[in-house]
C-alpha cells in the first residue's frame, strides 16, 4: 500500500509540474505579447507586466496601488466607464477599446479584454485585463475616416459629374452632382445606362474613342458629347476617362469618367465663330467667309454645266446719310440695304458684305447673262422704294458691277476686282445702275500699273513717311505704345491713301520691300525715343502674310532690331486674321517670332476667322478689338455682349486687349467698366508725325 501511495503520489507531482510548465509558458506567452494588470475587486492596480510600463511609460512602482484612472485619457464619459464597471462587477467578461494617456501625457490606444475572477459567493475579488496595443491600427482608421470625408465632401460638392461606369456603360456610381446638375434621381440613375444619356450623334464617335482608349491602354481620354437632362435637353460636356486599378496595380473593369459642363463655354464659342463668319451688322457672312464659301465653289465648278456671276454692290451717296443724321440711322440704311438685297436674289445664291457699304453676291447656276440681268434688275428696284425709319423717309439707291465666270476670270480674286473695276465705271458715272465687266473697263487697268510704277519709285526715293497713332491706358490715361501707320506723298500727285496703295503693295509684293523699311524706320526711330528720356514704350509694326510668306522675313527682323539696338520687347508685330487662312505655316513663324522676345497681337479681331479654336492655340500675345464693336458699345447691347465675350475669353486664355476706334468718352467709360484696360483712337488723337507726337507725349506727362 505504501508503495502504491508513494507511485500515485509521484504520478501527482509530476503532472502537476507539467500542468504548472504550461502554465509558466501560457504566462510567458501573454507577458511578452499582451499587456496585463491585475486589481483587486476596488480597481487598485497589484500588478503590472513590463509592456504595461513600457506602453504607459510609468515605472512598477508608481503604478502599484494606483487606480487605472491615472492613465485616463478623457475622451470616455463617464457613462463609458459607469457601464465597463457594471458589466465586470456582474461577473460579466467585458471587452472594448480604450483611449489612455501616457505619463508624458501623449494618448495611446487600447483593445482591453476584463475578466472578473470570482469568490465563493459568486462576487468579484479581483480583475485581470489582459489589453493590445491597437494606436497605429485607430490612426490608420482615422486617416481612412478622414480621407472618405474628404472624398465624400468632394463627391457631394463638386459641380463635375462623376460616375463609374463598365465598359458596357452600366452605371456603378453616379456623384450627386447628378441630381444637381441633370436632376436624376440617383438610385434608379446607377440602374441605368451612361451611353443612353449621350445624343445619338455623338455616341458613335465616343464609343470608338472608348473602343480604341481600351485596346491601346492610354493613360486617359479626353473626349467632348452632349448629355441629356431628365427634362430630355442636352449639356455640352468636357469629359475626361480613365481606367480604375487594384492596389496592385492590376486594372479593373470599371472606367472612371469625369464630365464638366461647358455648356457656357460652348455658347460663347457659338457666338465668337458666328461672329467670326458674319458681318455683326447684317448678319451677312463677311468678307473672309464669302472668300472661302466662293473658293470651294470654283473647285467645284468643273462638275457643273452652270454659269456664275458676281455682283459688286456700292450704296450710292451713303455717306451723306451718316454725315447728316449719324452712324445710327446710317446702320439701319445698311440692315434694310441688305434685306432689299437679300428679298432679290435666289436661295441658292450668297450674299456678303465685304465692309461698310459694300456688299457682294454670288449668283450660283444661272443659266445665261439673261437670267443674272434679271436677278441684278430686281435688286436695283428693291432700292427705288423709300426706307422709312422713324416716319422719316430715307432714299437710297445702289451701284452694281458684274463679272461672269468664267469669261471675266476663273479665280475669286480676279472675278471680284473685275466686278469691283465695272462697279467703279457705274460709281463715276449716273449711278443707280449697273454694268457687265468689259474689254474697256479691263484698258483702264493701265492706272492701277501706273500706279505701281510710282509705287517702286516712292520706295527706292524714301517718298514715304511714318505717322503714329497712340496706344494709352484707359485708366491712367498714361501712354503705353504707339502704332506706326505709313503715309505716302508723291511729288506730283500728293498724298495718297493708304487704303489704295497698300491694297496694290499686298497684290504686287511690293509690300515685303515697303514692310521692311517701316518694320526698320520705327524702330531706329522708337529706339531714338527711349535714349532721350521716352521710356517704356512699345512700337507695334502691321505685318502681311505677303511679308510672313518671305523665307528671309526673320532674318530681317534680326538684323533691324541688331542694326537699330532696339530691345527686343519693345516691338510688337501685328497681325491680321488674314494670317489665319494659313495658319499651319504661320503660325510656326509667329512662334520663331515670339522666340526673339517680340510681342505679337491680332488685329481688327472679331471681322475674320477668329475663334476659340484658333484663338486659343495661336502664339499671340495682344487681341486688338476691331473698331466696329467699338463705336456703338455705349449704345448697342449686342455690341456691348460681344466685346464682353471676346475680354472674358482673353482673359481666360492669358491675353492682353487693346480696343481699336474709341471716339467718345462713353466708348472710354464703358470699355474700362467692363475690364478693357488699353485702347487707341480719336478721342485720345490721330496719327502724328514725330514732332508732333513728341508734344503730345509730353502734353501727357509721360516720364522723361
Amino acid at each position: 500500500m505504501k508503495i502504491m501511495k508513494q507511485m500515485i503520489d509521484e504520478s501527482n507531482i509530476e503532472e502537476i509540474k507539467e500542468q504548472l510548465k504550461k502554465l509558466l509558458d501560457i504566462e510567458y506567452a501573454l507577458d511578452k505579447s499582451s499587456i496585463i494588470a491585475i486589481t483587486d475587486q476596488t480597481g487598485t492596480i497589484n500588478y503590472v507586466n513590463d509592456l504595461f510600463c513600457e506602453l504607459s511609460q510609468y515605472s512598477r512602482e508608481e503604478l502599484m496601488g494606483q487606480n487605472h484612472r491615472i492613465l485616463n485619457s478623457g475622451y470616455h464619459s463617464k457613462q463609458f466607464f459607469k457601464d465597463m464597471w457594471k458589466c465586470i462587477g456582474e461577473g460579466n467578461i467585458w471587452s472594448g477599446e480604450i483611449k489612455n494617456k501616457r505619463k508624458d501625457g501623449s494618448l495611446y490606444w487600447v483593445h482591453a479584454t476584463i475578466v472578473p475572477f470570482l469568490n465563493e459567493k459568486g462576487k468579484p475579488y479581483q480583475y485581470i485585463s489582459i489589453r493590445t496595443d491597437i494606436t497605429k491600427e485607430k490612426e490608420l482608421e482615422e486617416q481612412v475616416i478622414q480621407s472618405n470625408e474628404k472624398y465624400r465632401l468632394i463627391a457631394e460638392n463638386t459641380v463635375n459629374l462623376i460616375t463609374l461606369i463598365r465598359e458596357n456603360g452600366n452605371i456603378e456610381y453616379a456623384s450627386p452632382s447628378f441630381q444637381n446638375v441633370l436632376h436624376y434621381d440617383l438610385k434608379e440613375l446607377e440602374q441605368g445606362n451612361l451611353f443612353d444619356l449621350i445624343h445619338h450623334d455623338d455616341l458613335p464617335f465616343l464609343q470608338k474613342d472608348l473602343d480604341f482608349f481600351l485596346e491601346k491602354g492610354q493613360q486617359s481620354l479626353d473626349c467632348e458629347f452632349r448629355l441629356r437632362t431628365i427634362k430630355g435637353n442636352y449639356i455640352f460636356v468636357e469629359a475626361v476617362i480613365s481606367k480604375t486599378k487594384h492596389t496592385d496595380g492590376s486594372f479593373k473593369d470599371l472606367i472612371l469618367v469625369v464630365m464638366k459642363d461647358i455648356t457656357g463655354k460652348k455658347e460663347v464659342e457659338k457666338k465668337i465663330f458666328h461672329l467670326a463668319y458674319h458681318d455683326a451688322l447684317t448678319d451677312f457672312p463677311n468678307r473672309r467667309s464669302f472668300m472661302n464659301q466662293l473658293r470651294n465653289e470654283l473647285i467645284n465648278r468643273h462638275k457643273s454645266k452652270y454659269k456664275m456671276s458676281i455682283l459688286s454692290i456700292d450704296l450710292d451717296n451713303f455717306k451723306s446719310i451718316n454725315d447728316q443724321v449719324g452712324h445710327d440711322v446710317g446702320d439701319i440704311v445698311l440692315k434694310r440695304a441688305a434685306e432689299n438685297i437679300q428679298k432679290a436674289i435666289r436661295p441658292i445664291d450668297i450674299a456678303g458684305r465685304m465692309g461698310g457699304d459694300e456688299f457682294i453676291v454670288m449668283l450660283n447656276k444661272v443659266k445665261d447673262i439673261q437670267e443674272t440681268e434679271a436677278i441684278v434688275k430686281r435688286i436695283l428696284s428693291n432700292f427705288n422704294e423709300a426706307i422709312n425709319i422713324e416716319g422719316q423717309d430715307y432714299f437710297v439707291t445702289c451701284s452694281i458691277g458684274v463679272a461672269n465666270y468664267p469669261e471675266h476670270g476663273d479665280s475669286p480674286e480676279e472675278l471680284i476686282k473685275n466686278a469691283d473695276n465695272a462697279l467703279a465705271h457705274v460709281k463715276s458715272g449716273s449711278k443707280n445702275d449697273f454694268l457687265i465687266f468689259n474689254k474697256t473697263i479691263e484698258n483702264q487697268s493701265i492706272e492701277r500699273r501706273l500706279l505701281e510704277s510710282a509705287m517702286r519709285t516712292a520706295i527706292k526715293e524714301n517718298q514715304f513717311y511714318l505717322e503714329y497713332q497712340p496706344k494709352v491706358n484707359l485708366q491712367t490715361n498714361k501712354i503705353i505704345g504707339m502704332e506706326a501707320l505709313v503715309r505716302w506723298h508723291h511729288p506730283d500727285l500728293g498724298t495718297i491713301s493708304p487704303g489704295k496703295f497698300i491694297p496694290l503693295a499686298e497684290e504686287t509684293g511690293l509690300i515685303v520691300p515697303l514692310g521692311e523699311w517701316i518694320l526698320k524706320e520705327s524702330c531706329k526711330q522708337t529706339k531714338k525715343w527711349h535714349d532721350i528720356g521716352y521710356t517704356d514704350i512699345t512700337v507695334s509694326v502691321n505685318v502681311s502674310v505677303r511679308q510672313l510668306e518671305d523665307p528671309l522675313f526673320i532674318d530681317k527682323v534680326k538684323n533691324v532690331l541688331m542694326e537699330t539696338k532696339l530691345n527686343p520687347e519693345w516691338l510688337e508685330i501685328e497681325v491680321t486674321e488674314s494670317i489665319l487662312a494659313d495658319v499651319e505655316n504661320i503660325v510656326k513663324i509667329l512662334r520663331e517670332i515670339r522666340l526673339l522676345g517680340i510681342q505679337i497681337s491680332l488685329d481688327d479681331f472679331g471681322t475674320g476667322y477668329s475663334s476659340l479654336s484658333y484663338i486659343k492655340n495661336l502664339p499671340i500675345d495682344i487681341l486688338k478689338i476691331d473698331q466696329s464693336f467699338v463705336k456703338d458699345i455705349h449704345q448697342n447691347e449686342e455690341s456691348s455682349a460681344i466685346v464682353q465675350a471676346i475680354l472674358k475669353i482673353a482673359d481666360s486664355i492669358g491675353l492682353q486687349v487693346i480696343a481699336e476706334g474709341i471716339e467718345l468718352q462713353d466708348h472710354v467709360l464703358k470699355l474700362s467698366k467692363d475690364g478693357c484696360r488699353f485702347g487707341q483712337g480719336y478721342f485720345f488723337s490721330r496719327p502724328l508725325k514725330v514732332d508732333a507726337f513728341e508734344q503730345f507725349m509730353d502734353r501727357l506727362l509721360v516720364t522723361i
